[in-house]
């Protein structure tokens, strides 16, 4: 059995229909309709990565390939370059980065890898860069290189936009001493400050009194 197979195997048309209404500009004829945890059980199966690319869930399992298989730091790399101009929608984006846990044993070599993606013109390759600088890199070591990237980014690209809010967010529950001043001081663009302040107060982890002076800062 291929890999295709397998995922038509595993079709759920509920699910794709689900599927299709999160990721509105991939069109329903690409995506198959294979639930996540099942995504991730067929990618750690994986004994190479010669397969197509040509639907949703294929590219998907492409990036857990590269997160799964036994592969040296310079393999998943190279297939990184191959990989990350692909992503075309933030679902692959998201749960693909989740999964590239080699990052952790190499956070400044891939750091220094992830530069080439950081001023990109591409929607998705920015949002790579801010939800693995989400992921792995809002620790003591590299906050401030984060956050500074993160207050720098302007773009006309939505989920650019809300990756940097939601990384903000995240920062800001970790260092609020170091994230609110980029709200009081409106260093943000509009777009981005506004998301930030909704995802901050949407969060479990900050005090309703925060949450009320934080909407006195909208834009």
């Amino acid at each position: 059995m291929n890999v295709r197979e397998e995922l038509f195997l595993k079709q759920d048309l509920k699910y794709k229909n689900f599927q299709s209404r999160l990721i509105p500009n991939i069109s329903s004829d690409k995506i198959i309709g294979v639930r996540i945890p099942q995504l991730r059980k067929i990618g750690k199966s994986l004994k190479n990565n010669d397969f197509s690319w040509d639907y949703y869930e294929e590219v998907m399992l492409h990036g857990f390939y590269i997160g799964y298989a036994k592969l040296d730091f310079e393999q998943r790399l190279a297939l990184l370059d191959e990989f990350v101009p692909q992503i075309d929608n933030w679902a692959v984006c998201d749960c693909v980065c989740v999964s590239l846990n080699f990052v952790c044993l190499n956070k400044a070599a891939f750091l220094d890898y992830l530069k080439k993606y950081m001023y990109s013109d591409r929607e998705y390759e920015i949002r790579f860069v801010v939800v693995m600088l989400m992921n792995y890199y809002l620790d003591d070591a590299y906050f401030d290189f984060t956050v500074d990237y993160l207050k720098n980014i302007s773009s006309e690209y939505y989920y650019v936009n809300m990756a940097a809010a939601w990384a903000l967010c995240a920062a800001f529950a970790k260092f609020r001493d170091k994230v609110m001043p980029l709200i009081e001081n409106n260093i943000l663009t509009k777009e981005i400050h506004n998301m930030t302040v909704s995802k901050i107060r949407d969060s479990f982890k900050v005090d309703n009194e925060t949450k009320q002076y934080l909407k006195t800062l909208r834009r």
